[in-house]
This record gives C-alpha cells, structure tokens and sequence, in this order.
C-alpha cells in the first residue's frame, strides 16, 4: 500500500505573519506531485485530529516563536515535534499539541512528521506578510522539497 503524505498548513491569514503556513501552502501547489495532500489547517484545531491520524507522513507548516531573528526558517522532525508545539504560545497551536497528543494515544500517528515553521515578525491585524518574511518563503519551499525527497527516498 502507498505511503499517504500530507503537507498542512496552519495558521491565521488576518495575522499578517501568523498566516506565514498557509502562505507557503499556497506557494507548493502545482508544485508537488498530485499524491502529496495539501491541506489548508487554518486555526481548526480537533478536526484536524482525521488528517494526523491518516497521515503516514506529515509535512506541518506554521509561523513559529523560537526567540530568533524574524524571518528565521526553523525545522524540527518526528520526536522533536510534540515538544515544539507544546512549548508554543498560540490558542491553535496548543489545541495543536492535544492533537498530536491524541494520534499517539490512540496509536495512529504519522510515521514521519516534520515542522518548516518561520520566527514571525509582524502578528497586528492585516492579511500581507511583513517583508522580512515574504523573502523567506523561497528557501522556505526548498526546506519543505528537501524533506519531502527525503521522504520518499527513505520509502
């Protein structure tokens, strides 16, 4: 059976950076082969509890805080994740940690996970990304290429 890959991207597009994951998103498609699922998460929480859970690998994409230079491409795999988002301060991101919580109590957790998060810059009320972080996303987008040919070599 194939192995099912998914890339989700989380994140609140009226919070300028905030929305950085769903940005990214947007940038992979037609980008990747059709059976990579891309995912639109938004701020959903508990229901994306099914796509962790059917997921044999999973891509996650998100604004992150990790105290560095705004703009700073962050990237954590399999056991580092839990412990990423449990230390995030963000009303989707700790809903976001009781989910990934629940897939492995309920043993259903991806294989392979992996973060691309980027340090936030602007988080006011606004649709656009800050400057500092829309020049990223192109070496955002080779970050989430590597991981995903990794991926699939190691199939």
């Amino acid at each position: 059976m194939a192995q099912t890959t998914k890339v989700l991207g989380i994140g609140n597009l009226v919070r300028q950076d905030e929305g950085v994951g769903i940005h990214l998103l947007r940038l992979l498609a037609g980008k990747l082969p059709p059976e990579i699922e891309l995912i639109d998460g938004g701020t959903m929480g508990f229901p994306l509890l099914s796509i962790i859970e059917t997921a044999d690998r999973l891509l996650i994409l998100d604004a992150v805080e990790t105290n560095r230079a705004p703009g700073e491409i962050a990237v954590w795999h399999d056991d580092q994740v839990p412990y990423f988002f449990a230390s995030k301060m963000s009303v989707h991101q700790v809903s976001f940690a009781d989910i990934l919580t629940l897939a492995k109590f309920n043993d259903a957790y991806p294989t392979h996970i992996a973060v691309v998060g980027i340090q936030p810059h602007i988080l006011d009320w606004g649709t656009e990304l800050s400057d500092v972080v829309s020049r990223v996303l192109p070496q955002a987008v080779e970050r989430v290429e590597e991981i995903l040919r990794q991926w699939t070599m190691d199939n």
